[in-house]
């Protein structure tokens, strides 16, 4: 269990989120969607392609999650999910949901049925099941280094009925040899801040995607959120590391070798990065 002080700090910081979805992402989304609030970009956005997607794969090859078994040098930041796998969902739902909205609005214009997407911290799995859903004729795979986190989001998915879904426990900065080349898109939400090394997990990604693949994060961003919201973070989030801003984000795919780095603005404070694999 948690110490007395990290169960305050998790308390303050789920009431911070559910107070600013209230107050500022809802009634965000509520303009964006009457039409008053015009859509923002900044960087090159990827393009696009016509083409067929990877199909399925992996959900016919593992119908259970594979899991590890073995320790890892960062199961320490995970710990806390590992315990609380069944339950997170419920804790963050208020707070991504007009987040994710935004976001699948977005990702709707880079996915086809047959498409082959993999969820990198996949966490319960609620966004990867909702994904799933644009891809009937492919599949999402997940991944999440916390074990309680991978059985949580296979067994929600099954119960629902998602069969076009596989999950792994990976850590993002070493992902299965047999992922190599194997996803048309690779996305992210609201999980690259727990990402222990970045450059290391954007290389491996980088490796994932097939040629002309794109990588999405959906995350906080701009300079004025992460200065304030950096601290609470940093006291109350279980194995947070840091935020990047749109810039950091694209110097970090750039340095990858990702092409059409850019950034899309959903909500106050959070948004898309975006790149490319070369063709």
């Amino acid at each position: 269990m948690s110490a007395p002080g990290g169960i305050v700090a998790e308390g303050v910081l789920v009431q911070a989120m559910h107070l600013y979805s209230a107050l500022v992402m809802k009634p965000y989304e509520q303009g964006r969607n009457a039409g008053l609030i015009e859509r923002t970009s900044m960087g090159t956005l990827p393009e696009p392609l016509n083409r067929d997607g990877l199909g399925q794969h992996f959900c016919k090859t593992y119908d259970r999650p594979v899991l590890l078994g073995r320790p890892t040098a960062n199961d320490p930041l995970v710990s806390e999910f590992d315990r609380m796998g069944e339950i997170y969902d419920a804790y963050v739902r208020p707070f991504s949901t007009p987040i994710m909205n935004a976001a699948v609005a977005e990702l709707s214009a880079y996915i086809k049925p047959d498409y082959r997407l993999l969820d990198a911290g996949c966490g319960a799995g609620r966004e990867l099941c909702r994904l799933s859903r644009l891809v009937p004729d492919g599949e999402a795979v997940g991944i999440d280094l916390a074990a309680g986190m991978v059985n949580a989001a296979h067994k929600s998915a099954r119960a629902k009925a998602f069969d076009n879904t596989a999950f792994f426990q990976s850590d993002v900065g070493d992902l299965p040899e047999g992922f190599t080349g194997q996803f048309d898109l690779v996305y992210s939400c609201l999980a690259h801040h727990h990402y222990p090394d970045p450059p290391a997990a954007t290389g491996e990604i980088f490796r994932a995607l097939r040629p002309g693949g794109y990588y999405t994060v959906i995350d906080a961003g701009p300079e004025w959120f992460v200065k304030r919201s950096s601290g609470l973070a940093l006291w109350a989030d279980p194995g947070w590391i840091g935020f990047h801003t749109p810039e950091q984000f694209m110097a970090l795919f750039e340095a990858a070798g990702f092409e059409n780095t850019g950034w899309i603005d959903l909500v106050p404070g959070f948004g898309i990065a975006c790149a490319q694999k070369p063709i």
